[in-house]
C-alpha cells in the first residue's frame, strides 16, 4: 500500500473551554498526550469532537454553562465565548479533499485549513442575550459553515478508556468488522447465492420432528394469545439468512480452538478492536480488490500500465493489489486512483483513551510502537503509561499541566534537536521506559552516584522526592542541553546536579583528579553549564563573569548547582569524621580482598588523598554499588551544600506550580 500519511491536525486552540482557559499547540502526525488525573485530557480530545466527531448531535456539539471555564463569572450571562480551533495539514495529496475544503485553506506554505468551533450569544438590537448557539466554519469565515458532509471527508473517531469490545464487535452496523466487510461491496448476487444454499443446508434440521412439534406448539400458543392479530406465520431457522444479515452475524474468533471474542482476555480483546478500527479507517483510495468490470474500465484509463504491474487476478476473477512493490510505484497507483477512482473517500484520526487498561506492558509496547512508528493513520492517545510513552517517538509527546487556574497543553513537535541527539534522548526513554515525562519536576544528573544519593539525601532533608512528584533522571553524561530542551517544550520544572570537576593549571595545560592547592584554577563544570544556559537563551554571554562565586550564584538561579570535585569527594572532603567513617564502614562491607584492602583504602582516605580512595572504589567495588549501599550509612552531615540547595530548589519549583 501507498506509505502516503493521513491528514491530521496539526494545531489546536482551545478559549474558555472546560479545564482551557487559553491554550494553543503545535501538534503531529500521531500524539501521546499525558498528565495528571483530571487535567484535561478527555476534555482536549472532547474539544476536538465538537467539530469533527460524525457522532455528535446537535445537541451534543451545544453547550452549557458548566461547559465554560471555572474562572469566568455568570458566563452565559456575560456574554462570553467558547471557542476552538483545529488546523489540519497533510490533506493536499488528495484531489477530492483538496476540493472539498478549498474554502477552509488559511495557508498554502504549507497548505493548511482551519476549521472553528464557536459558541456564543446572540443579542437583540440593544445588546441584550436572546439565546446561545454554536456555529462551525471553514477558513477565516463565518459564512462557510462546516457540515456533517464535510465530517464525511474528516472525521475523528474515539475509543473510550472503559468500553465493551465483545458488544461493540456484535453491534450489527455499528460493528467495525461488519463496516470493513462493506467497504468491499461484495457482489449482491454472490450473497443471495450462499444464502440459498444456506437455507438448503438448513432444511434437515428444520425438518426434524423434534423442530417440527416446537414449531407447531409455538404456532399454536402464539395464535391463541394474538387472536385476530394479522401475519402471524412463525418460521424457525438455525439462522438468519437475509443477504444483509449474513454480515452481521460475521464474528471474529481466535486461536486452533476457534475461541469468540467473550472468551477473549480483555487485553487480547482491545488490540482485536483496535487493529480492526486501524483497517478499517485507513486511507482507501487505492482499492486493495477490484471487480473484473472495473479492472477494465480503469484500465483504459491507465496509461502507465500500473494496474497490470500491481495487481493480479484471483481465481475468483477478481483482480488484487500485490504486497510487493516499492514505494515509488505505490505513490504513482495512489496518484492514478485518486484521479480515476471516484468512490466515497474519509479521512479518519482514530483516538483512543487510555488504551494501557487492559494489556500487559510488553503488549503496550508492541501495539503502541506498531502503530506509532508505521502506520499511516493520524492516532491520538491519551496515557497514564511509561511504556507508551518509551516507544514514543520524541516529537509526539503533549503534555497537558495545570498552570496556575488552568490546564495549558505543551508538545515537542517544534524541538530543535540534531538527529543524534533526538536518537540519544529516545534510546535513554525507552531504556527508563519514559519516567522523564511523568515527573512533576525533574533532577537531571551526570551520574549513577547522584540516582542513589539524591532521593536518601531528599528523605534526610524532610522533602521526599515522592511526596513532590519529583523524578531523578541520571543521563550518564554531562550532556544536559538536550534534555533541558525537552523538559522546557513540555514545561516541566528541571534542575541540574552536576560535578565541578576542579582542575589546576600547570604549563597552560588542565590537571584534573587534584584537591585544591591555591594554584590557578577552574571548574570545567562552570564552563559546561555556561554555555548550555547561553545556548539556550537563558544567559547572555556578558553575564558570565570571571569571579567562581558569582557565577555559582547565577548558575543556582537557573536551576543548576555545580560541585567542587565529584560527588564522592566532595562528601570525602567535607572534614566531617562521620563522613569518613561512613566511606570506611561501606567500602569494608564491599570487599572480598580481606583486611589488607580495607586497611590501604583507609590509609589514603584519612590521609586526605580523596582521589586514591574514589579510585579504589571504582576498581575494587563500583561506583554504583558503593552509593547503593552509601545510602544506608547516610547523615545529613553527609550532604553537600549544592545536594541540598538543589533539593530545596526544585521542590519550591513544583511547589509553586501546585
Amino acid at each position: 500500500m501507498p506509505v502516503i500519511k493521513n491528514p491530521y491536525i496539526s494545531k489546536v486552540t482551545i478559549e474558555n473551554f472546560r479545564n482551557f482557559l487559553f491554550t494553543e499547540v503545535e501538534l503531529d502526525h500521531k500524539q501521546v498526550i499525558i498528565g495528571e488525573n483530571n487535567v484535561g485530557k478527555t476534555n482536549f480530545l472532547r474539544a476536538i469532537q465538537l467539530i469533527l466527531d460524525q457522532s455528535f448531535s446537535d445537541n451534543d456539539r451545544t453547550l452549557m454553562e458548566s461547559d465554560f471555564h471555572d474562572s469566568l463569572d455568570e458566563p452565559m450571562i456575560n456574554g462570553e465565548e467558547i471557542k476552538i480551533e483545529l488546523e489540519i495539514k497533510g490533506y493536499e495529496h488528495n484531489s477530492k479533499l483538496v476540493a472539498q475544503f478549498a474554502d477552509a485553506v488559511v495557508a498554502t506554505m504549507p497548505p493548511t485549513l482551519r476549521l472553528t468551533y464557536l459558541y456564543r450569544p446572540t443579542k437583540d438590537e440593544k445588546g441584550n442575550i436572546l439565546r446561545y448557539d454554536y456555529v462551525i466554519f471553514k477558513g477565516t469565515k463565518e459564512d462557510f459553515q462546516f457540515r456533517n458532509e464535510d465530517r464525511g471527508y474528516i472525521n475523528i473517531y474515539v475509543i473510550k478508556a472503559l468500553r465493551d469490545v465483545e458488544r461493540e464487535l456484535k453491534a450489527n452496523r455499528q460493528s467495525p468488522l461488519y463496516k470493513l466487510v462493506k467497504k468491499y461491496e461484495i457482489a449482491q448476487e454472490k450473497l443471495e447465492d450462499i444464502s440459498e444454499a444456506l437455507k438448503l443446508a438448513a432444511e434437515d434440521i428444520l425438518e426434524l420432528d423434534e423442530i417440527v412439534h416446537i414449531r407447531k406448539t409455538l404456532q399454536e400458543r402464539f395464535n391463541s394469545l394474538s387472536g385476530l392479530q394479522k401475519d402471524n406465520q412463525i418460521t424457525l431457522r438455525t439462522f438468519d439468512i437475509d443477504t444483509e444479515r449474513l454480515l452481521y452475524n460475521l464474528q471474529v474468533y481466535m486461536g486452533l480452538k476457534e475461541r469468540p471474542v467473550a472468551e477473549l482476555s480483555l487485553g487480547l480483546a482491545n488490540i482485536l478492536f483496535v487493529s480492526l478500527m486501524l483497517i478499517l479507517i485507513k486511507d482507501n483510495t487505492v482499492l486493495p480488490i477490484i471487480k473484473p468490470e472495473k479492472f477494465k474500465e480503469l484500465s483504459h484509463l491507465d496509461t502507465r500500465g500500473i494496474l497490470k504491474e500491481l495487481y493480479e487476478e484471483s481465481k475468483n476473477g477478481n483482480y488484487v493489489l500485490r504486497s510487493d512493490h516499492s514505494s515509488q510505484k505505490a505513490k504513482v497507483l495512489y496518484e492514478f486512483m485518486d484521479e480515476y477512482n471516484y468512490s466515497p473517500q474519509s479521512f479518519t484520526i482514530l483516538a483512543v483513551e487510555e488504551p494501557e487498561a487492559h494489556l500487559h506492558p510488553v503488549l503496550q509496547r508492541l501495539l503502541y510502537r506498531e502503530i506509532l512508528h508505521k502506520s499511516t493513520t493520524s492516532v491520538i492517545f491519551t496515557s497514564h503509561s511509561t511504556f507508551i510513552a518509551s516507544v514514543a517517538p520524541l516529537n509526539t509527546i503533549v503534555h497537558i499541566r495545570p498552570i496556575d487556574e488552568a490546564s495549558e497543553v505543551f508538545s515537542t513537535v517544534e524541538i530543535a534537536l540534531t538527529k543524534r541527539e533526538r536518537k540519544d534522548i529516545e534510546r535513554y526513554i525507552d531504556a527508563k521506559r519514559g519516567e522523564i515525562y511523568f515527573g512533576k519536576g525533574i533532577i537531571l544528573t551526570e551520574g549513577i552516584t547522584e540516582e542513589y544519593i539524591v532521593p536518601a539525601a531528599a528523605e534526610l532533608l524532610g522533602s521526599s522526592l515522592d511526596d513532590y512528584g519529583i523524578v531523578v533522571c541520571n543521563i550518564n553524561s554531562t550532556n544536559f542541553e538536550p534534555y533541558v530542551q525537552l523538559l522546557d517544550a513540555l514545561s516541566i520544572p528541571w534542575a541540574i546536579f552536576t560535578d565541578g570537576d576542579y582542575y589546576e593549571l600547570e604549563d597552560g595545560e588542565r590537571v584534573y583528579h587534584v584537591m585544591a592547592s591555591g594554584a590557578e584554577s577552574g571548574y570545567r563544570g562552570y564552563d559546561n553549564i555556561s554555555n548550555l544556559l547561553i545556548n539556550l537563551d537563558f544567559l547572555e554571554e556578558d553575564e558570565i563573569t570571571e569571579d567562581d562565586a558569582d557565577i555559582d550564584e547565577l548558575l543556582r538561579e537557573n536551576g543548576c548547582f555545580v560541585g567542587t570535585y565529584t560527588l564522592e569527594v566532595d562528601m570525602m572532603d567535607s572534614g566531617d569524621e562521620d563522613v569518613i567513617a561512613a566511606f570506611k564502614t561501606t567500602y569494608g562491607e564491599l570487599i572480598t580482598g580481606g583486611d589488607k584492602m580495607k586497611e590501604n583504602f583507609e590509609t589514603v582516605i584519612d590521609a586526605g588523598d580523596y582521589w586514591a580512595a574514589l579510585k579504589k572504589i571504582e576498581g575494587n567495588v563500583s561506583k554504583g554499588r558503593f552509593a547503593q549501599r552509601l545510602v544506608s550509612h547516610l547523615g545529613t552531615g553527609m550532604i553537600p551544600n549544592y545536594i541540598s540547595e538543589g533539593i530545596q530548589y526544585i521542590v519550591d519549583k513544583v511547589k509553586g506550580d501546585e
